[in-house]
């Protein structure tokens, strides 16, 4: 009888360790699925900064030529008012020779 009362306490001690043992493995996957979650999260914010990345690289590269287009002009544009022609102002600023003589006609300094 003594030891049928050890092997039911013993049987006892182990199915409230296996119940212990079960509800920690809920919590463990429940919390693994919580950090699944937040890297796809992580995941998602990650390719939306790189593509923003991208497009910014993109824009700053067509900013800095249209800036340094908008410069030749108004460089164009001064040499003009200052009496170049348009030969010389195609070739201080590299635009096309009919945009020096657009430029020379209305901005050039007027013939006398």
């Amino acid at each position: 009888m003594v030891g049928q009362r050890r092997s039911l306490a013993r049987l006892n001690d182990i199915a409230a360790t296996t119940s212990l043992l079960s509800d920690s493995l809920v919590r463990v996957s429940l919390n693994l699925e919580s950090v699944a979650g937040r890297l796809n999260n992580l995941e998602a914010q990650y390719i939306e900064f790189s593509d923003n990345y991208e497009q910014s690289k993109v824009e700053l590269a067509r900013l800095a030529q249209n800036i340094g287009g908008e410069s030749q002009l108004t460089k164009a544009i001064d040499l003009a008012r200052s009496g170049a022609g348009a030969a010389e102002i195609t070739l201080a600023t590299g635009i096309a020779e009919d945009e020096a003589q657009a430029i020379v006609k209305f901005h050039g300094s007027p013939k006398r």
